[in-house]
């Protein structure tokens, strides 16, 4: 049996501490909670969104159908070679928990993703990356259960169209679906990788020549608990915005009138800005207005600084955008999920 409940508040269900509500809400612990929430009649033909830990999204109006809290929990090897070993686990598992019980059992390759909010479930989601590394170099698959029909199907990586902090699951397929398992083909033997210029300048800092697998995940740790604010205390949901890519030739353009402008490689004739650098040259980094700001530590992070509504933080963003489009004619794009998706017009 599952308990369903209606209008549920979700205040306590998003890091953002929006107090919006749903038309229904439910929290499932077993997969078989989830196929009975899909024979529920009065549920056919409404709105679903399953929330893991609500860590990267924004109602910015009443959510007109059902929020499933998912929670299933478990993690395993699958199978294992001398190089390799296939994890899975369940889409409830928090994600920061998941990285450090890979590293204690020798599986190797999350490590730069240490401390990133959320579930498992959202990591393949939203294609989570941070400091060089990204979940779809090591996804395997997702379990996913059909709202429709209740049955489980896989959905091997490939075709989950992974791309820069986006998917297929959280595009077409959101909504159909309620991601259950996860799996990760992670490595047997440490291969760190600390080349991300944050990361390198801190272990050369603290004089870690070689580091360890677990030299990478502490170091990642600090260099978070440094730069974003903790939900708990200051709600917000990380990065709002992604790091636009433009042509290489655009971005040499703006060189020559910025010359500080910081320009990472992504692909042949494509380059990546830090939006936070843009945003911070547009004076936004650490404004306050009323209920909504942008964080002191970090230009890509807004916060809420008790009571703000979704379409605060929104009216916030679009002004963010814009300035940053009139100064460098470049369009950010959230990286939040925000809901309903046509409430973003920048």
């Amino acid at each position: 049996m599952i308990r369903l409940r209606r209008l549920q508040p979700l205040k306590s269900w998003n890091t953002f501490g929006i107090a919006e509500t749903a038309t229904y809400g439910t929290v499932c612990t077993r997969v078989e909670q989830l196929q009975s929430l899909c024979r529920r009649r009065e549920l056919h033909g409404l709105p679903l969104l399953p929330l893991g830990a609500g860590s990267n999204v924004l109602f910015a109006e009443p959510f007109p159908g059902v929020v499933v809290r998912v929670r299933l929990r478990g993690i395993r090897c699958i199978a294992e070679s001398a190089h390799e070993v296939l994890v899975e686990a369940a889409a409830g598992e928090p994600w920061h928990n998941f990285v450090r019980t890979c590293l204690t059992q020798g599986w190797y390759g999350l490590e730069n993703l240490a401390l990133i909010p959320g579930t498992v479930g959202a990591a393949p989601v939203h294609n989570i990356g941070a400091y060089g590394v990204e979940v779809a170099e090591f996804l395997e698959g997702v379990e996913l259960l059909e709202y429709e029909s209740g049955q489980l199907f896989w959905l091997p990586a490939a075709e989950l169209g992974l791309g820069y902090r986006s998917s297929r699951l959280r595009t077409e397929l959101l909504g159909r679906g309620i991601l259950t398992r996860v799996r990760f083909r992670l490595l047997r033997r440490p291969h760190p990788r600390a080349e991300y210029p944050a990361l390198a300048a801190l272990l050369e800092r603290e004089r870690v020549r070689h580091p360890t697998p677990w030299d990478i995940f502490h170091a990642v740790c600090r260099l978070r608990r440094q730069r974003l604010p903790n939900p708990r205390r200051l709600p917000n949901a990380g990065s709002f915005f992604r790091n636009p890519i433009v042509p290489a030739c655009w971005a040499q353009e703006l060189r020559q009138r910025y010359p500080e402008l910081p320009l990472f490689p992504a692909g042949a004739d494509s380059v990546k800005i830090p939006a936070a650098w843009l945003i911070e040259q547009c004076g936004w980094k650490g404004y306050r207005r009323g209920n909504v700001g942008v964080a002191p530590q970090h230009a890509l992070v807004l916060v809420n600084y008790g009571g703000a509504s979704g379409r605060e933080i929104l009216q916030l963003a679009r002004e963010i955008a814009r300035s940053v489009w009139e100064r460098f004619r470049i369009r950010l794009e959230p990286e939040v999920l925000i809901l309903p998706a046509q409430a973003w017009q920048p």
